[in-house]
């Protein structure tokens, strides 16, 4: 097994470790952050190396910036906010270099670029949100949340279905490769919505999205019974593949809520049942099963080199 397929025990549990600290200290009331803080922290110390790789002290410089931006006036935040921005970027430019001509790219692979750009973006929605910029009408909680979507949907899903693609043989391609597609288009698609505030693609936008990760966590929980012989990967695989099916159906109905009369969850609630099943159970089993995974894995190292 290469090092890219390997579990980075040392540097996940360094990052994670520094994830709880966070938490513990927002719960004993020592420092003020929302769910949504904590969740966008965690997809920068944990949840987004894991998912894209790249050099662990980075991201966990990034993450402690992210982290004291949430604890200074927003307007100087944004400037604790930018290194998570220059990671993504740079680590987004170190993997178009590494994967060559985009001409000689296959689908797993575009898909995995792609959600390394989600992952900037999702970097420049927190940047924005710390500086107090809301632009093209759109205002709080939302641009905050749409670094948390770029994050979580937008780049580890992407991942997840890429690597389902890598391994999907015979019928069950077409089953990947309509995960990688549906997946990779609804993130902007979303944003549209909010732009626009239109129905068709905000709530086209949660439909494509659900329908992307429900096609992943079949593949998932296909891939469990093929990985029983791994205890551990395949039981991380049923969780991240079982996490994810009513959560959806909550964030359709609540994108389907800005338009019409029916009853949704408040933006707390969508955070503490939605957003929090879908972080931790989905994209964190799954990725993490997919550091367990088989050599033919696309899974991208974590390294702490200098």
């Amino acid at each position: 097994m290469s090092r890219d397929d390997a579990l980075p025990g040392k540097e996940v549990g360094a990052l994670t470790g520094g994830w709880v600290l966070v938490v513990g200290a927002a719960a004993a009331g020592l420092i003020s952050l929302s769910l949504v803080d904590q969740v966008v922290l965690f997809a920068v110390a944990v949840v987004l190396p894991l998912a894209v790789g790249g050099r662990a002290w980075w991201w966990a410089a990034a993450a402690g910036s992210a982290l004291l931006g949430f604890l200074v006036p927003v307007g100087p935040a944004g400037l604790l906010a930018s290194p998570f921005l220059a990671v993504a970027l740079v680590r987004l430019g170190q993997r178009i270099r590494t994967e060559g001509p985009p001409a000689a790219w296959g689908l797993a692979t575009a898909a995995e670029v792609v959600a390394t750009a989600y992952a900037a973006v999702a970097a420049a929605f927190l940047a924005q949100s710390r500086f107090g910029l809301e632009l093209l009408d759109v205002h709080e909680p939302i641009i905050e949340l749409t670094a948390v979507h770029y994050s979580f949907a937008g780049t580890a899903a992407l991942v997840l279905a890429a690597h389902a693609l890598d391994l999907a043989v015979g019928g069950w391609r077409p089953v990947a490769v309509g995960a990688v597609a549906l997946t990779a288009a609804a993130p902007p698609v979303v944003a549209a919505g909010f732009v626009t505030v239109g129905a068709v693609p905000q709530v086209g936008g949660a439909v494509l999205m659900t329908l992307g990760v429900w096609l992943t966590a079949t593949l998932q929980l296909h891939h469990a019974v093929a990985s029983r012989r791994h205890a551990l990967r395949a039981v991380l695989l049923v969780v991240s593949g079982l996490a994810v099916w009513a959560p959806m159906v909550l964030a359709v109905a609540w994108a389907a809520g800005q338009h019409w009369d029916i009853p949704v969850l408040s933006i707390p609630d969508m955070a503490r049942t939605h957003g929090v099943a879908n972080a931790f159970a989905f994209c964190l089993g799954g990725l993490l099963a997919r550091r367990l995974g088989a050599p033919a894995s696309r899974s991208v190292a974590v390294s702490v080199a200098a």
